[in-house]
């Protein structure tokens, strides 16, 4: 166990250090925050415009939509980034001189899954402060215990699904030039595919679906869900109808013939899938290293 945590220790030491390989974890958020700026927030106002005066209510609830997508891209983007360390370490052959120590392949593959959860997990909970801070800033309320605990555990369970999913695609990556691709693929795909760069109402149905049975984006619902329940309860009082189309078309709710998608139905699709993949990939890595 100590090795693991030396190797845990050394790998946050050199992503801290890095900083490109920090920038470019943060870059699809930055990305996030700069659409949010030019069309995102005018494009969902507009919207809501069309049935109801724009409110100082209104444009905290948009901007809580925001910070819940921002929030599950950030549990992505950073955890491989942390994966990139593996990828450098591999082609450089460092593994290799790990090896030489009293380190086994499956203590250092595991050093390297922790370190993602530790960094992915410390991040997302600097982003959630900091987030907080701007909807206060912005004329927001502070968030109840209740729905802070919440939060946390949402963002918990994101970081645990990201890591997985991302432990699994580095596993067939050989060389960082290999891993820039993948991490500019993901990068780009995943504010589509968490319904943040285009609502989903704008989406054609197949690429609706697509989205509905990806994993990570069940975890930007459930944190809408969690920042916006007062909001949306708030502004749309008494116009339940009108609540439930903004949810659909914002991607707040999932509707899968004809039936919303509840809080612990997407629950339990992340923890299977975190339970699947993470066979499949303790699979993958013990045939590549025998």
């Amino acid at each position: 166990m100590d090795m693991i945590m030396s190797l845990v220790s050394r790998h946050n030491k050199v992503f801290t250090r890095n900083r490109m390989l920090v920038f470019f974890s943060m870059l699809s958020v930055l990305i996030v925050i700069a659409l949010y700026a030019i069309f995102l927030q005018k494009t969902q106002l507009d919207s809501i415009e069309q049935f109801m005066p724009v409110t100082p209510g209104i444009k905290q609830m948009v901007n809580e939509w925001m910070v819940a997508g921002l929030l599950s891209i950030i549990a992505v983007t950073t955890t491989l980034g942390v994966f990139g360390i593996y990828v450098k370490d591999l082609e450089t052959k460092t593994t290799a001189d790990f090896l030489t120590t009293a380190a086994s392949r499956a203590k250092i593959q595991v050093s390297y899954v922790i370190s993602a959860l530790l960094i992915g997990f410390m991040m997302t909970m600097l982003a959630f402060i900091c987030c907080e801070i701007f909807l206060v800033a912005t004329g927001g309320e502070l968030l109840s215990w209740y729905a802070t605990i919440k939060i946390i555990g949402i963002l918990l369970l994101a970081v645990i699904l990201s890591s997985t999913l991302n432990l699994f695609l580095v596993l067939f990556v050989k060389t960082q030039n290999a891993f820039s691709t993948l991490n500019t693929i993901i990068g780009t795909a995943i504010g589509f595919l968490c319904g943040v760069y285009v609502p989903m109402g704008a989406l054609p149905s197949y690429v609706q679906s697509m989205i509905h049975y990806f994993p990570i984006s069940h975890t930007t619902v459930l944190l809408r869900d969690a920042f916006m329940a007062d909001s949306i309860q708030n502004v749309f009082k008494g116009n339940e109808a009108f609540a439930e189309n903004y949810m659909l078309q914002y991607g707040i709710i999932y509707e899968i013939n004809g039936t919303v998608i509840s809080n612990i139905s997407s629950v339990l699709l992340i923890v299977g899938t975190i339970m699947v993949v993470g066979v499949v990939a303790i699979i993958i890595f013990s045939r590549k290293h025998k």
